[in-house]
């Protein structure tokens, strides 16, 4: 049974779950259930006809009483203390015994003498906007992590390899704008809470908790190619022609 919960991500899921259920109604009762159950199943009902105007406010509405529900419970407040508690101790550890990395100089690899450290087109911040240079560049992978604000790319600076180039960027909030010179085929796999979406032709205006997966028609044939992976909280994404 156990080495079956430790392949299964759900069912640890489900057993921690209903731990905290036991841990909740040992100190304060069920009182909380009715709430959760309700703006549970308004959410879900909300998810179902996001498309009508009735389903988005009872969506919103499910979502938003649900967090309030989630903030009043006892082992919410637990559960933030145990993982400051984790931190902290995790933290004083990697003070006290800080990992160090010994080269073996008795079996040398080949071909790893040469390490050269490059400096990124875009950096991780948390919050602020950024974008590519205003002036020419040389084009490298971009793999980022940004908090609240806008990113800005321009492919139009630059000159793309003949490969699949790749835009990776994970982001809390904010805009992503993306430009792509005529000629280059592109890729989206664009996932997000809440957002919208702006593919050369192709528009809709509120995604709510879904998943798009786009992409030009000579895309697959193509040598010079870029391939755009993004995931997000909230906010927008544009990808236009430069």
């Amino acid at each position: 049974m156990f080495e079956q919960l430790k392949k299964d991500r759900y069912s640890w899921f489900m057993m921690i779950c209903l731990f905290l259920i036991i841990v909740q109604t040992l100190f304060e009762g069920w009182e909380f259930l009715f709430p959760t159950l309700l703006f549970g199943a308004m959410i879900y009902y909300g998810r179902n006809h996001r498309r009508t105007q009735t389903g988005k406010i009872v969506f919103w509405v499910g979502l938003i009483g649900l967090g309030f529900t989630l903030l009043n419970l006892l082992v919410f407040k637990l559960f933030i203390i145990a993982l400051f508690i984790c931190y902290l101790v995790d933290f004083i550890q990697k003070k006290q015994h800080p990992t160090r990395i010994t080269p073996d100089m008795e079996h040398p690899e080949s071909g790893s003498k040469h390490v050269s450290v490059r400096m990124p087109l875009l950096r991780n911040k948390w919050f602020g906007s950024q974008k590519t240079p205003d002036h020419d560049f040389e084009w490298q992978d971009i793999n980022i992590q940004t908090g609240a604000g806008d990113t800005i790319i321009d492919l139009g600076r630059t000159i793309l390899p003949k490969k699949e180039s790749v835009i990776f960027i994970r982001h809390l909030a904010g805009r992503v704008r993306i430009l792509v010179p005529y000629g280059v085929e592109t890729a989206l796999h664009y996932s997000v809470v809440l957002g919208k979406v702006d593919f050369f032709d192709h528009h809709e205006v509120q995604l709510i908790h879904d998943t798009r997966i786009l992409q030009t028609e000579g895309y697959e044939q193509a040598e010079q190619k870029v391939k755009i992976m993004i995931s997000a909280f909230a906010g927008s994404l544009e990808v236009q022609r430069a």
